[in-house]
């Protein structure tokens, strides 16, 4: 959550406007919604603003941790050809144990 060489103020520093609300100046800031003061390493107070859709809420996706055998058969079939898809994916992804979102 914590931006490198940043600090957050307060805890409750974030402030959250309405969704749909339109800014006056109309610069389309209606797509953002969260606003966060950090402190920079120089001690300088700057305002994030961050998109609505980006919830730093929620937990982050796990890393796949791949064996080996599974790094150099992948690398083999990277080399061989850059995109794997198709029946050839399904069938590596069965191989060697992994979804398919794993193997492309």
């Amino acid at each position: 959550k914590d931006i490198p060489g940043t600090s957050a103020i307060s805890p409750g520093s974030s402030k959250e406007s309405a969704p749909d609300s339109e800014s006056p100046s109309g610069t389309g800031e209606a797509d953002y919604c969260r606003r966060i003061l950090v402190r920079d390493a120089k001690g300088t107070i700057r305002e994030i603003v961050l998109p609505k859709g980006l919830d730093l809420d929620r937990p982050k996706r796990t890393r796949t941790s791949f064996t080996a055998e599974q790094l150099y058969r992948l690398e083999l079939e990277f080399q061989r050809c850059q995109y794997v898809v198709g029946r050839e994916r399904t069938e590596l992804a069965r191989q060697l144990n992994l979804s398919e979102t794993q193997v492309g």
